[in-house]
């Protein structure tokens, strides 16, 4: 290999972590792809740390810890663990929570196909309503989920804990399955590309599943610093391997992702009750799919997913960071509604509380009606009511007004 082929490797593997595919558009005409992506491997595997667990074709999971991979931990490490987290008031703490375990368990069955709203799932949590479909049952399944592992993450992970939160995760959504909630699969499943109908990818055999998920249990609780591995690397594992493994019939990415919460909160990363992880990982979904097939493909390299991962929480972090701070200016509002003594009406004040602290930057006359279920004239003098007083800013984008927040009020 001569000069330009060896740097043309570090930076395939040490900036942009890329698979055969994607190198195969960026290399030279004067290199042959099979060949380079021979020495790229070993390139990478001189620099890998090696796991103790199989693929399919008996090679090692392994990664490269590189240089992108080891900013992006530290990087989770420092603002993830922030002082900011631990000094949040705890009324907006309990808010931000039970918000985070709505969009998770929500977000997370949307993954899967499930067709639900934030308000709906509200409504099954808050007001106890009755679940109507397998959508309503999926989302309150994933919410209960997550209460369950905040109330267990004392506990060590076992066979019988991973049971019990699948079988939480699926109850009444199996049908004529249904005594297979909590049970790993006892035949064959196929992870089939719905839209095309096409299999694209067969996990291991049923007699495979238990002796699997036992040495990932085992190796989740061993404490040995000799064999030290980073948390978030350890989850990110623990989330690929079980999808790789596929041992139910259903429920296996819910599952997961479950068991990624768990295992940072467990160990320490106390902000992930914060924020959801799903929520990022539903707008880069075919990212998530793709990092899973490059970790397959790529000769059992988990590095494609560990680098997902680390970017996703990144994201999420951010998200949260950025939710934080709404929340603190929300309540600056209210404590200057007081201070000038301002009137509003409880429709108003209902919606100054849930909006300011949104993900929406601007709302509309229609908007607003639909929201509280009134005529679009009370909606109209209610919205123009709170830019009077000085609370909303009014704009025009094409036909229809637009009001936002101004929290410079």
């Amino acid at each position: 290999m001569n000069t330009n082929a060896k740097e043309l490797i570090e930076k395939f593997s040490a900036e942009n972590y890329l698979s055969k595919d994607e190198i195969s558009y960026r290399l030279p005409n004067n290199l042959a792809l099979d060949v380079f992506w021979q020495e790229v491997g070993k390139f990478r595997k001189q620099k890998s740390e090696i796991l103790p667990f199989n693929d399919q074709a008996a090679q090692n999971f392994w990664y490269f810890l590189t240089p992108v991979l080891q900013k992006e931990i530290y990087e989770i490490d420092s603002s993830g663990k922030d002082s900011l987290y631990r000094v949040v008031k705890k009324e907006i703490e309990n808010e931000l929570v039970k918000d985070s375990l709505i969009e998770e368990a929500l977000y997370s069955s949307v993954i899967e196909g499930a067709f639900s709203t934030m308000k709906r799932l509200r409504e099954l949590v808050e007001k106890e309503r009755t679940p109507v479909d397998i959508n309503d049952q999926m989302v309150l399944n994933n919410y209960h989920a997550m209460q369950f592992i905040l109330q267990e993450k004392h506990k060590e992970i076992s066979v019988d804990f991973i049971l019990q939160l699948h079988k939480i995760v699926t109850e009444k959504t199996l049908f004529e399955d249904e005594a297979y909630a909590g049970r790993f699969r006892d035949d064959m499943v196929y992870v089939k590309d719905k839209r095309r109908d096409i299999v694209i990818y067969t996990p291991p055999s049923a007699e495979q599943i238990e002796p699997a998920m036992k040495q990932l249990v085992a190796w989740v609780n061993e404490k040995n610093d000799a064999r030290f591995i980073h948390p978030l690397i350890k989850a990110s594992f623990i989330h690929f391997y079980f999808v790789y493994i596929h041992p139910f019939f259903d429920g296996n990415g819910r599952t997961a992702r479950a068991l990624f919460y768990y295992f940072m909160i467990k160990n320490g990363y106390e902000f992930f009750k914060y924020f959801s992880i799903s929520v990022v990982v539903q707008k880069t979904k075919i990212q998530y799919y793709k990092a899973i097939k490059d970790t397959e493909d790529c000769n059992a390299d988990i590095t494609y997913f560990l680098l997902y991962m680390a970017r996703t929480i990144l994201e999420s972090i951010h998200l949260v960071t950025e939710r934080i701070a709404q929340h603190y200016q929300r309540d600056f509002v209210f404590i200057r509604l007081k201070e000038k003594g301002v009137f509003l009406n409880e429709r108003q004040e209902k919606f100054l509380k849930k909006f300011l602290v949104s993900d929406k930057r601007a709302i509309t006359i229609k908007a607003y009606k639909d929201w509280f279920k009134v005529v679009y004239e009370t909606a109209r003098r209610d919205l123009e009511d709170l830019t009077a007083k000085g609370i909303l800013l009014k704009s025009k984008h094409r036909r229809q007004f637009m009001y936002s927040p101004n929290y410079e009020f």
